[in-house]
């Protein structure tokens, strides 16, 4: 099994959703392409696919129809001047730091304070958290002023966004919300100040930069920040509280954060400058017109890739997969106060949607689509050169509907390697029997027409043979192991066992 490691640096300046561990990407490339070949993903996310092929000293061909993708992506790989970066940034803070931090400013006690953290509960703040020249932290009961700063603040915002989100219950968006309701009126006024000052910046790239810090701010200085308690200590009593983080969707928690917005701000810009400086010293020495030789960025759809047939040597994707992450939904708070949002392509996003005014965006949509971005990777991809996958999914007629779709374009199966997360999240502990792992199928381009269907093995015996033996050697082992070992016996043999069988049937035996 693939081995994970710990993201950081370059790979922990923005959240984005699906990362892969950046150091199992590097072996799939350096053992299915040599360097100077080209490798394609055309469904790029942040660029993990890209950095590594390039480091590789591989050429890179990052395709994806979400605005921030592309822009993270490029980031992710253009050097920009860390004095140049510095600069701007005290600039903005000589600017911005007093007036923002004016908003969280109060008397309390006989005492200037200056709050860092409120937790709202039903739109009471029943806790807030506060500095003083002497003390980094003290905690209060919240009151009304509280309740009046936040709400009433004195300084007028500059342009924010407020882009209407899809109305969709399974993301916690309401109907006719917009992207402004996720922040207090408070925090509207500090990020639209700071988003203001950003666009000022004329250097391009520098601006960029400060763009996805903005961006990435926007989740820890929103009403998305959940409240981690422990046990209370006595009845009636509120126990310690930590500050959670955004965990997905766009669910505001009964009790949440409001954070300081400078605060926030700040923080990233720390996150953003180590990623900074490591893009310095993995590319430094990778002029323009390297870079430009070398990565081609399209914000585009991978139904329809804008380069030549047969002109690349290895593809590794990793697709939505179905329903699970709605990358573009959940993508919105960003695209909008980067003003990305008005030219988006929805209907070629390769998904599966329960929002209401996305009822297209249902299985066979996404079959249709997976099977024309399918149909160019084929296109492009050289004859006998490989392509690899990342997928992970409950549904029994999904898997072997993809499956299929690889079958139906010449592609021969030639590995399956479970690929572990590279971070455990919410979502993975809290699915019944979920996949812990994504699988990476690989295949080759063979152009064989005439390669056997994949079909469902019903052989209620077997199946339950299968996973005694499995168990016998491995114990210890969850469902998702089980699936493991299963998928990687019996796929390359031209078959596999019901997902919601598997599950039951280790249920029982389990038990």
């Amino acid at each position: 099994m693939a081995n994970t490691s710990t993201y950081k640096g370059i790979y922990a300046m923005h959240k984005y959703w699906g990362k892969k561990p950046f150091n199992e990407i590097s072996k799939f490339i350096e053992q299915y392409s040599v360097p100077g070949e080209t490798v394609m993903d055309c469904f790029c996310g942040s660029g993990v696919t890209l950095i590594e092929a390039v480091k590789a000293g591989r050429k890179a061909i990052g395709v994806d129809l979400n605005p921030i993708a592309i822009k993270l992506a490029k980031v992710s790989m253009t050097v920009v001047e860390i004095e140049k970066i510095n600069k701007t940034f005290k600039d903005i803070k000589e600017k911005l730091q007093k007036t923002i931090n004016s908003l969280y400013e109060m008397e309390y006690d006989g005492e200037q304070t200056m709050v860092t953290h409120t937790i709202w509960k039903n739109d009471v703040p029943i806790e807030v958290w506060y500095c003083t020249d002497k003390e980094k932290k003290k905690v209060r009961v919240g009151n009304n002023i509280d309740v009046r700063m936040c709400n009433e603040p004195p300084i007028a915002p500059k342009w924010y966004p407020e882009s209407v989100m899809y109305e969709n219950s399974r993301i916690n968006v309401s109907k006719e919300q917009k992207v402004s309701d996720l922040f207090t009126p408070r925090a509207l006024v500090g990020l639209s100040l700071i988003c203001d000052e950003i666009k000022k910046i004329e250097d391009e790239n520098l601006r960029a930069v400060f763009e996805l810090t903005l961006s990435g701010t926007l989740s820890q200085a929103s009403n998305l920040v959940f409240v981690i308690r422990g046990r209370k200590k006595n009845e009636g009593e509120l126990s310690k509280a930590e500050v959670g983080s955004w965990v997905i969707g766009y669910w505001v928690p009964e009790e949440h954060f409001e954070i300081n917005v400078w605060n926030c701000f700040e923080n990233r810009f720390k996150r953003i400058l180590k990623g900074e400086q490591e893009i310095f010293e993995l590319f430094f020495d990778k002029t323009d017109d390297y870079m430009n030789q070398h990565l081609d960025l399209i914000n585009g759809s991978a139904t329809d890739i804008p380069i030549e047939e047969n002109s690349v040597d290895y593809v590794f994707i990793d697709p939505p997969h179905a329903n699970r992450i709605l990358y573009m939904e959940q993508s919105l708070m960003w695209n909008a106060w980067l003003e990305l949002d008005s030219n988006i392509n929805w209907n070629d996003e390769i998904i599966v949607s329960e929002a209401k005014d996305r009822k297209e965006k249902n299985t066979d949509n996404y079959n249709e689509l997976l099977d024309s971005a399918f149909a160019e990777i084929s296109r492009v991809l050289r004859p006998g050169k490989y392509f690899s996958m990342a997928f992970n999914c409950l549904d029994d007629d999904m898997w072997i509907d993809i499956l299929n779709l690889f079958v139906a374009h010449g592609f021969e199966i030639r590995d399956i390697v479970p690929l572990e997360y590279s971070a455990t999240s919410v979502i993975q502990d809290n699915r019944k029997n979920a996949l812990k792992t994504d699988f990476v199928l690989t295949f080759q381009n063979t152009g064989n027409e005439e390669i056997s269907r994949i079909v469902f093995k019903n052989d209620d015996m077997d199946l339950r043979d299968r996973i005694n033996e499995v168990l016998k050697d491995n114990p210890e082992y969850e469902v998702y192991n089980v699936m493991n070992a299963l998928f990687e016996l019996t796929i390359p043999k031209g078959y596999i066992y019901k997902v919601s069988k598997i599950v039951k049937m280790c249920a029982e035996i389990m038990e």
